[in-house]
């Protein structure tokens, strides 16, 4: 699959079906996601709502990572943090650790318990996802690769 990535290829008023299309599929795509993780929060604790998923799989990822920096990244308001912070500390799924060189500063640590459920959770949609795309070949899944990475950089501009 050959991807152009010239913007001067065709201009916009010569292509408006193909952006209808392409956006129909993105709302799509969006829609399916939110639900998506509205399941999966619900699995990981009835109590969390899907606000709650980035936080905790930035927290996991990074293994030690301060508020300041999950801000920085998902653009969350600091309060608004504070208060998911806290609910995810009552729910024994993040640990707050001073850091010993600036007492002002905590560090977010995932618990044993948060590894636990996130691994429980996604690796049933992991396996179902996966399942879906056994027919598409190494060329198809390459392309979408391609095409997300290129529509996230878009998006992030944005």
């Amino acid at each position: 699959m050959q991807v152009s990535s010239k913007a001067e290829d065709a201009p916009t008023a010569e292509r408006p079906d193909l952006y209808a299309s392409a956006e129909q599929e993105l709302f799509s795509l969006i829609a399916l996601t939110a639900r998506a993780k509205r399941e999966l929060a619900t699995r990981l604790d009835s109590r969390l709502t899907p606000g709650y998923l980035p936080v905790l799989g930035m927290i996991l990822r990074s293994q030690r990572i301060t508020q300041s920096e999950i801000c920085e990244h998902l653009l969350v308001d600091k309060a608004a943090l504070s208060r998911m912070i806290t609910k995810l500390e009552q729910l024994a799924l993040v640990k707050r650790e001073v850091d010993p060189e600036d007492r002002r500063v905590f560090h977010l640590l995932p618990t044993e318990l948060a590894v636990e459920r996130w691994h429980e959770c996604f690796q049933g949609w992991r396996t179902e996802l996966r399942s879906r795309m056994t027919n598409w070949d190494n060329e198809d899944l390459s392309a979408l690769i391609d095409l997300l990475s290129r529509l996230n950089l878009e998006i992030k501009s944005l």
